[in-house]
């Protein structure tokens, strides 16, 4: 027996707004897909601008902590201009980047439940422990400047043990203990980092503060004996400046 026609439009009117929200479905999970993968090349373009000003890593956090007052040499400069172009290109990605909040706060009000907790979902990010150790570096150093001490601290932990740059790394533990106030284990790594590789850049920030330490943790006579060392060894730097004020009332 046939359907009268009005139930077969009745039927057809139904099945229209299924189809439609089958369509709504399809269109943004390719959406949520395509802005994944925007997010995705963001975050490896970050962290390839990370890697690339890894070398200058320590000048970057000494000029936020106005460690250094040669602001007319050459070098310095040059590091200047460095940092000015970096800060261009980090602007220029931020313009574009397209963070979680945003995707969701993009798509959260369209997406039908099946596509929200569907299979389209961020895949598991690594464990620290098996991240590779020069994007844990990267990090590290990211953290670092931004003085979030005990993220930082967990990446370089790992660098140091594995042995990816570890008297860098080590100094970079000594100096998160040395701003948290943990003085004995900022002496700690102060040692092991030098003991590394005493010729590092950052050598006349290391031997200040551990100075210093020294001078909070009760030896007085032995932070006079680094004190002096700066003094002689970076004479022009604004480590020996420091160290001289702090040796007069010493």
């Amino acid at each position: 027996m046939r359907k009268p026609v009005v139930a077969i439009l009745l039927t057809a009117g139904a099945l229209m707004p299924l189809a439609a929200s089958s369509d709504l479905a399809m269109q943004n999970r390719h959406t949520l897909m395509r802005l994944q993968q925007v997010v995705m090349e963001q975050n490896e373009r970050i962290d390839g601008l990370t890697s690339l000003i890894e070398g200058l890593n320590v000048q970057i956090a000494q000029l936020k902590e106005g460690q250094r007052h040669t602001t007319s040499s050459p070098d310095n400069n040059e590091t200047v201009a460095l940092l000015k172009e970096l800060g261009a290109m980090i602007d220029k990605i931020n313009s574009t980047y397209v963070s979680k909040a945003e995707l969701k706060r993009i798509l959260g009000s369209k997406m039908p439940e099946t596509v929200k907790s569907g299979s389209t979902a961020s895949p598991k990010q690594p464990s620290l422990s098996q991240t590779a150790p020069a994007k844990l570096y990267s990090e590290g150093v990211r953290l670092f400047v931004k003085k979030r001490y005990d993220e930082a601290q967990k990446r370089f932990a790992i660098t140091a043990k594995k042995g990816y740059k570890p008297a860098a790394s080590n100094y970079y533990l000594g100096e998160i203990a040395y701003y948290t106030k943990r003085y004995d284990d900022a002496l700690f790594y102060y040692k092991k980092s030098a003991s590394l590789y005493d010729q590092a850049s950052y050598m006349d920030v290391l031997i200040l503060h551990t100075a210093i330490s020294l001078e909070k943790t009760g030896q007085k006579e032995e932070a006079k004996v680094f004190f002096q060392n700066v003094i002689d060894s970076y004479p022009d730097t604004k480590a020996a400046a420091i160290a001289k004020k702090r040796l007069k009332v010493l």
